[in-house]
């Protein structure tokens, strides 16, 4: 068991979603050690405060409002408050196996830090799901369910999980600084990946990856979800990520400069050579390319001056932030 345990959630915008996901949380089975559920508000505020008062007595609800609409700063904002103990960090559109919190409980057992978890994540598709073509161009859990093949807890070399199931020591996540406020929604830069981020930094730091095949959870398909732009925007934001990834603090950024202005350029004639072939799913496999490079590139140039970009800090949340316990 845990010595103990949190529930962390950023929300911003979707009330109605959040308090579907503090229902379904209130009907899992709670360890021990749970404490409580904090429940982090970013940006223009929307009802949410509300939600949390009016919310599951059971959960012991905590609610932090942040003026700064940037999810990874939000999160750092609650981690600067809380102990050492495992945090298990979900959305405000997801929904729980009534396992979900003994699970991720049960598979932190043998440590007390050094050790982060992941569950699969299946979809609600509320709206229904696209096409099935279209499927293949959608990041993980969003439109497709996500799972690996084991059905006890695994120690897995290398793993990062979904940002919308997983667990983590909140003494590992200060040591490591913390999510980058440069990523994520809200970010300047555009780019997703915070929690991926975050997560690698946790296996550099020596961290290991558990799979925890009982921590299932639902994802929400949102109806925005299914418009092909939001795809479009998506790999965007992902190739952002991808190109600062591989340039930050990187001795042979020219080298990935060649090869990315290559591999844009090979994006470019392929998409031209897709739309000559005619047909619905060629052409928005052209967009899709031509958006996914883009972002890579523009990604690799931010990279090249990351360390020179703004970040958000946490240390003075105290002035920015008030926690209060609902009820």
């Amino acid at each position: 068991m845990a010595r103990s345990l949190w529930v962390l959630i950023a929300a911003a915008g979707k009330p109605q979603l959040l308090a579907r996901t503090l229902r379904s949380l209130a009907a899992c089975h709670k360890p021990a050690s749970y404490r409580g559920t904090i429940v982090v508000e970013n940006g223009t505020r929307c009802g949410i405060e509300a939600v949390v008062r009016d919310g599951p007595r059971e959960l012991g609800l905590r609610h932090l409002y942040v003026r700064e609409a940037n999810k990874s700063h939000a999160l750092n904002c609650a981690l600067a408050g809380l102990d050492s103990g495992l945090i298990c960090m979900t959305d405000d559109d997801v929904r729980f196996d009534a396992s979900w919190l003994t699970a991720y409980d049960e598979a932190a057992m043998p440590a007390q830090r050094g050790e982060f978890y992941g569950g699969p994540i299946l979809i609600d598709a509320e709206h229904g799901l696209p096409p099935a073509w279209l499927r293949r161009f959608y990041p993980h859990t969003i439109a497709e369910p996500w799972s690996l093949p084991h059905k006890v807890r695994t120690e897995l070399s290398g793993q990062t999980f979904m940002g919308t199931s997983w667990a983590a020591f909140a003494s590992d996540l200060q040591s490591i600084g913390g999510f980058d406020t440069r990523l994520g929604p809200g970010a300047a830069t555009n780019a997703a990946g915070q929690e991926t981020d975050a997560e690698r930094r946790l296996l550099s730091a020596g961290c290991r990856a558990i799979y925890v095949p009982r921590a299932l959870a639902w994802h929400y398909l949102h109806a925005e979800f299914l418009d092909p732009t939001w795809v479009l925007r998506r790999a965007y934001r992902h190739g952002l990520e991808w190109g600062i990834r591989r340039t930050r603090g990187s001795q042979a950024s020219l080298v990935h400069l060649l090869r990315g202005a290559i591999s844009r350029l090979n994006a470019h004639l392929k998409g031209a050579l897709l739309r000559i072939a005619g047909g619905e799913e060629r052409r928005f496999a052209a967009a899709f390319h031509e958006a996914k490079w883009r972002g890579r590139w523009e990604g690799l140039l931010l990279g090249r001056q990351w360390d020179r970009l703004p970040r958000l800090s946490a240390s003075g949340a105290p002035d920015n932030a008030r926690l209060r316990k609902a009820g």
